[in-house]
């Protein structure tokens, strides 16, 4: 058992990538690739299949404002945005997950995406300060059995923001 994430990490065979302007980290499966999508810190995912998808992971950092700066109110934030953007949105399960004693939240739901079923698997802390770190794994539901093991050796392996990132 570890007592840090830098301890973890430290010991995690696979890549670490960084965001230096927010300070989040997560590790990074060797054959997956790390992408720069615009306003997201990290984002990583496997390698394309010939129909066009690939399993990916995104960790968005934003500041949790008033009203919904404690974690239960940004789960319920986060929780009705979802239900408006994701196409026959399905919650399958709602946990309390703790990551190196900071509380959060584990959402495993099902939606579609044009022709794709997905999985998506999301955890998500808000700190004392109220920079709030969300991990979202997603995947075609088929394989879902598979990369979540991925995901969550992967949030074990997150280390949350420290700073919100700059405009």
């Amino acid at each position: 058992m570890y007592a840090t994430v830098e301890q973890w990490q430290a010991d995690c065979p696979w890549e670490i990538v960084t965001d230096e302007v927010t300070g989040v980290s997560v590790p990074k499966p060797p054959e997956w690739e790390t992408l720069a999508l615009p306003g997201v810190p990290l984002a990583v995912r496997q390698p394309l299949r010939p129909d066009g998808f690939a399993a990916n992971v995104t960790v968005n950092v934003e500041e949790a404002l008033a009203p919904h700066d404690s974690l239960a109110a940004y789960s319920e934030a986060v929780l009705g945005n979802m239900m408006v953007t994701l196409t026959d949105l399905r919650v399958i399960a709602i946990d309390d997950y703790e990551l190196w004693g900071l509380p959060g939240r584990r959402i495993l739901s099902a939606h579609r995406n044009g022709p794709y079923s997905l999985a998506l698997e999301q955890y998500w802390f808000v700190g004392p300060d109220g920079v709030a770190t969300a991990f979202s794994g997603t995947c075609d539901i088929a394989d879902h059995l598979t990369h979540s093991q991925t995901f969550a050796y992967m949030v074990s392996g997150l280390r949350p923001a420290a700073r919100v990132p700059h405009d």
